[in-house]
């Protein structure tokens, strides 16, 4: 048991890796995306600047570049799971696999498999490979890159790709196909995953998924988890204004810098209130968390960009909507929890 505890460990520290150097990708490109649907508006009256009409001019040129952004996710994706996993050696197997897993609409499932298997197959290859001192150096500059790299792109191109294109396909369709409670109890759920452990195993599996999904152009898991960064923070804020008698001095001063970060989507200023009363302010985060990200689901709230509550509003399709939704979980959060803490009369009287 705890030899399989550990292998999980180890695989959810490679996964992390790769999505956490994937990050950067996703913002600059998602942005650029937004930003050419913006200029399209403004300067040729309509946000459809992808469409073939409109090629050449700059909204179009922009939008492209963010498209060409996009497709480097799966292979930095599937590199960097490699790197963590193999060090330097595993980068170009993992990538150029990559690369191949997302020619072939593997997307993220596929990307993140030929990460994990060209990691380990470099990793074993460089513990059980031995060449003369003088030729050592090769084994890790050409012979390890190279024999990995056509290993793992043959066996994904000709045994594992196509099934795992399928399973992609599945995914991406039973997502796109759906409507109205499926699609809330799905945001609902991402909400809840991500205010659980605030940037913790749980919430960073709901990035990964979310962070995946958007490179295939579904936005709606995108538009939950930028969502629930924010929310759990600026509910505990409003929380503290509404009772500050149920609330130490720490908490009243660790309330105002929690708002301020939750709005760059900084969701770790909610920790503070979920040490020192895990078992109320736990169960409250998260049930608000997940009204602000079913009330988005319900009424197809989109955010296109990969940026929290404040920096992505301007990108949103229902601007209005969207602020509903927080101040509709915020304002749970702040009820439910303060219903829940005792007075500090009673917390006197728990202690005797």
């Amino acid at each position: 048991m705890d030899r399989v505890k550990s292998l999980g460990k180890e695989l959810q520290e490679h996964l992390m890796t790769g999505v956490s150097y994937m990050i950067p990708f996703i913002a600059a490109a998602g942005l650029m995306l937004a930003l050419s649907s913006i200029i399209g508006k403004f300067t040729l009256g309509t946000a459809t600047v992808w469409l073939d009409e409109y090629s050449g001019t700059f909204a179009n040129t922009i939008n492209r570049i963010g498209g060409m952004g996009f497709s480097l996710l799966i292979p930095i994706i599937a590199g960097y799971i490699s790197y963590s996993v193999a060090d330097k050696p595993g980068i170009a197997p993992g990538m150029i696999g990559g690369v191949l897993a997302n020619e072939m609409k593997a997307g993220f499932i596929g990307g993140i498999v030929v990460g994990l298997f060209a990691g380990y197959l470099v990793k074993w290859m460089k513990d059980n490979i031995k060449l003369p001192v003088p030729v050592m150096p090769l084994l890790t500059i050409i012979l390890i890159p190279l024999g990995a790299t056509l290993i793992v792109t043959l066996v994904f191109y000709y045994i594992i790709g196509q099934p795992i294109a399928g399973l992609m396909a599945f995914l991406e369709n039973w997502l796109k196909g759906m409507q109205g409670g499926s699609k809330v109890i799905m945001a609902m759920i991402l909400g809840g995953m991500m205010a659980f452990d605030m940037g913790g195993p749980l919430n960073k599996t709901a990035v990964a998924f979310a962070f995946g999904m958007y490179a295939s152009n579904i936005y709606e898991p995108n538009t939950a988890i930028h969502i629930a960064v924010s929310v759990p923070p600026l509910g505990m804020w409003l929380a503290t204004k509404l009772a500050p008698k149920k609330y130490s001095q720490s908490e009243l001063t660790a309330a105002n810098p929690a708002a301020i970060m939750s709005l760059f989507g900084i969701t770790e200023g909610t920790i503070p209130f979920a040490m020192a009363d895990p078992f109320r302010v736990i169960p409250s985060i998260m049930i608000g968390t997940a009204v602000a990200t079913g009330l988005a689901a319900l009424f197809d709230i989109i955010n296109p960009v990969t940026l929290a509550f404040f920096l992505s509003w301007p990108f949103v399709n229902k601007p209005i909507l969207y602020g509903v939704c927080m101040i509709s979980g915020m304002v749970t959060i702040a009820l439910l929890v303060n219903l829940l803490k005792p007075t500090k009369k009673e917390k006197k009287a728990e202690a005797i």
